[in-house]
């Protein structure tokens, strides 16, 4: 396959923003359709390539545009649905996040990409930016040791209401933000998720949310996340077995804290700190992740090989995310209940809720 042909469903903000201008960066990558359920909206595209057939129909698309790819960025349930679709006539497909609500449609859409034999994947740019493909590369050094314990925090201030006729504001935040920190989570974390513990503080529409989770390899997470925050914030710190810790602010800048560093000018000190940055000349949707993620897609439908982010790949984040739910639901559920303290009676609400996972 020299030339991928790809149909691009969804040509709303997302799609003009950051998928578009990606894809029109990468050679062997021709657009040969758009799909918009807004006609109008599909024919913007005319503005960036002239020569591409338009529709308001996904089945229409898929009959008469030869595709070898979609790519998608529309609501969950329509990720859901048209990739099952997609994938039954053999058509690769990529979606942004999430591609659907709930771990049995995740899971549903895994077994008809097996069926189908297709490569899928989702629009996990955050682990695709170059800082923290960087900071993977360090975590794998035998000088850097094993991972013993990442502390990610995520601050964001909406959605403070329910999305996409959804009725909950906590899986509306945790499939449209949180769903990116879960997932480096349990990258990093590697091997088996074995326990999940978390608790949601709710402040009027706001919410935080806490969450310790424990891998077979003996590493730990702590996640502090919500939409409480002034402000969008995102930090992560990784400590060694050796005593080092290396920190990411914002998808920008790395720093490594190491307990002593010697060299021949000052001789070794208590402790020292190194820094890294993408440079100047980085394009921004390579340091944002877009580039990586797409070009990544694509060499795994020319090579029929598996995808870093796939379907499959998220079924330990979605367990996270179905388990967090859970706790926070059987929490509301539950009782207050009464301890006595010094002799006077406290009404103190159920302690936090741990689970293995599934």
């Amino acid at each position: 396959m020299n030339v991928i042909k790809v149909g691009i469903v969804g040509l709303g903000a997302q799609m003009q923003e950051n998928l578009l201008p990606t894809l029109l960066q990468m050679p062997d990558i021709r657009i040969v359709a758009v799909c918009d359920s807004d006609l109008a909206r599909a024919a913007q595209i005319h503005h960036f390539i002239s020569d591409v057939a338009i529709t308001d129909d996904f089945d229409d698309m898929l009959d008469t545009a030869a595709l070898d790819c979609v790519v998608m960025a529309c609501p969950p349930q329509a990720h859901r649905d048209l990739s099952l679709k997609a994938m039954a006539r053999g058509v690769h497909v990529f979606v942004e996040k999430p591609p659907c609500f709930n771990l049995v449609e995740l899971q549903h859409l895994i077994e008809a990409s097996r069926q189908a034999n297709v490569v899928t994947g989702v629009g996990m740019n955050f682990k695709f930016a170059k800082p923290m493909r960087q900071l993977r590369d360090i975590t794998r050094t035998e000088q850097f040791g094993k991972v013993v314990h990442i502390q990610l925090n995520h601050y964001a201030s909406k959605p403070t209401a329910p999305l996409w006729g959804l009725d909950s504001t906590l899986r509306s935040f945790l499939l449209a933000q949180a769903i990116h920190t879960i997932d480096l989570g349990v990258t990093f974390g590697g091997g088996k998720l074995q326990s999940i513990e978390s608790r949601v503080q709710r402040h009027d529409d706001s919410l935080l949310v806490s969450l310790e989770l424990e891998f077979s390899t003996g590493a730990t997470v702590s996640l502090l996340s919500g939409t409480l925050f002034p402000y969008f914030e995102f930090d992560m710190k990784i400590v060694s077995s050796k005593s080092m810790m290396v920190e990411l602010n914002n998808l920008w800048n790395i720093t490594m804290h190491e307990p002593e560093h010697g060299t021949s000018a000052t001789g070794t000190a208590k402790r020292w700190r190194g820094a890294w940055q993408p440079g100047p000349l980085d394009s921004g949707y390579e340091r944002s992740g877009y580039f990586g993620e797409l070009e990544r897609f694509f060499d795994a439908v020319r090579n029929r090989s598996s995808y870093d982010a796939s379907f499959e790949s998220l079924l330990p984040t979605f367990e996270v995310i179905e388990q967090i739910c859970q706790a926070d639901s059987q929490r509301e559920l539950a009782p207050a209940r009464t301890l006595r303290t010094d002799g006077f009676a406290k009404s103190k609400a159920p302690a936090g809720v741990s689970f293995n996972a599934l």
